[in-house]
């Protein structure tokens, strides 16, 4: 794959990542729901989009991995919302578009960057 579709690669996964924190953020302060995410809860679902950022930068293979491991989580959690929760349904459902983004992309980086890793080690 060439360097060029890597780096927009790498570039849509990394921006995937603050882009569910902030639709996490936008739900807790101006969302009207009843399950809208607050306190211990908002810190839970923000996490693991922060714990993976750093690797994602310096190009670890288990930070892609990782990262399109949490956003399955953030993609079932928010098609579950969106399902039952029609008053946030707007937050919901992007973050059920930046989850899918990331989870692409961080799919097919992680299947390049282990591609990369098995020839190096031939």
């Amino acid at each position: 794959m060439a360097p060029k579709r890597l780096r927009l690669l790498r570039g849509l996964i990394i921006a995937a990542q603050p882009l569910i924190i902030l639709a996490y953020v936008g739900m807790a302060l101006w969302g009207i729901g009843m399950a809208r995410p607050q306190g211990a809860w908002l810190i839970v679902l923000i996490l693991p989009a922060l714990l993976s950022l750093p690797g994602m930068w310096l190009g670890r293979y288990r930070a892609f991995v990782w990262a399109a491991l949490f956003d399955l989580f953030y993609l079932m959690i928010a098609m579950t919302d969106a399902w039952s929760s029609p008053h946030d349904r707007g937050f919901n459902l992007a973050i059920v578009v930046f989850s899918l983004m990331g989870f692409i992309a961080a799919w097919i980086q992680g299947i390049v960057l282990r591609r990369r890793s098995k020839r190096q080690t031939r």
